[in-house]
């Protein structure tokens, strides 16, 4: 199966909440949805890793939901830090499986993919956490071991970029718990999050886990950075395509998108 990963679209529908975000955003993420909805062979699904929208509004999620219809398979989304729990709560129940609670975790299935999406949203921080209540339903879902490889979608990282004030802004509360659950799995796990600005991959407690970049502003690549954040650049806009068997086997494509500054 074919799985597309993209993050951090920022999408707004009257003023961008974040600086760096560039203004025709909409122009930009209807042209990678238009690559999406066109890439042959056919997706199965696409994944969002979450800020979905910059300011979580009802309009910011209208727009949203008309950007992406032209896409005709399963889009799975999980909040970031930018969204706004009820609101996409309410602009997605007909089409994600949300559980019912404080939290909008949910598992579902594609083909022969299981999918768990965590919600580690708090809402008025940057960084992130994950709530005892989603860490007890991450608990009892990777206790039932399966054959078939599990994908695990969150917006913040708790896997390290190696640039220390993004992951000081990361995955805070629940990292240990998520790592020993990563750690103990005896299945194939595979983590995909946002909220970095900055694409790339990495093996961590046994799995592999990838961040998505964004094409409202991406952050320079600068691993001797301390204190403050790396500044924004200019640099070619690429989502990952994940060929994933069911035995576990997978390989991971870059596509490359033309857009304009």
């Amino acid at each position: 199966m074919l799985i597309a990963h993209i993050s951090d679209f920022h999408l707004f529908a009257n003023e961008p909440e974040t600086p760096p975000v560039r203004l025709d955003i909409e122009r930009v993420a209807r042209r990678i949805v238009d690559d999406l909805a066109n890439f042959s062979p056919t997706l199965d699904a696409v994944a969002f890793t979450g800020d979905v929208a910059d300011g979580g509004s009802t309009a910011d999620y209208d727009m949203l939901k008309d950007v992406l219809a032209p896409l005709k398979v399963p889009v799975l989304i999980v909040p970031g830090n930018h969204d706004r729990r009820a609101n996409l709560r309410a602009a997605f129940a007909d089409r994600l499986p949300f559980e019912t609670g404080s939290f909008l975790n949910y598992e579902t299935q594609i083909d022969g993919l299981r999918v768990l999406a965590l919600d580690t949203l708090v809402e008025g921080e940057v960084a992130g956490a994950l709530a005892p209540e989603s860490i007890e339903w991450l608990t009892g879902k990777l206790d039932r071991r399966t054959k078939e490889p599990t994908l695990i979608l969150l917006h913040h990282p708790p896997f390290p970029s190696g640039i220390k004030p993004l992951d000081g802004n990361a995955l805070i509360a629940g990292r240990e718990e998520i790592a020993t659950l990563v750690r103990n799995y005896g299945g194939s796990l595979i983590l995909l999050a946002g909220h970095i600005h900055r694409p790339y991959q990495a093996i961590w407690n046994g799995a592999y886990c990838a961040v998505g970049g964004s094409p409202a502003f991406q952050v320079s690549l600068d691993l001797a950075a301390t204190v403050h954040e790396p500044g924004c650049i200019t640099e070619p806009y690429s989502y990952f395509v994940y060929r994933i068997e069911v035995d576990g086997t997978m390989a991971v494509h870059t596509r490359h998108i033309p857009i304009e500054n």
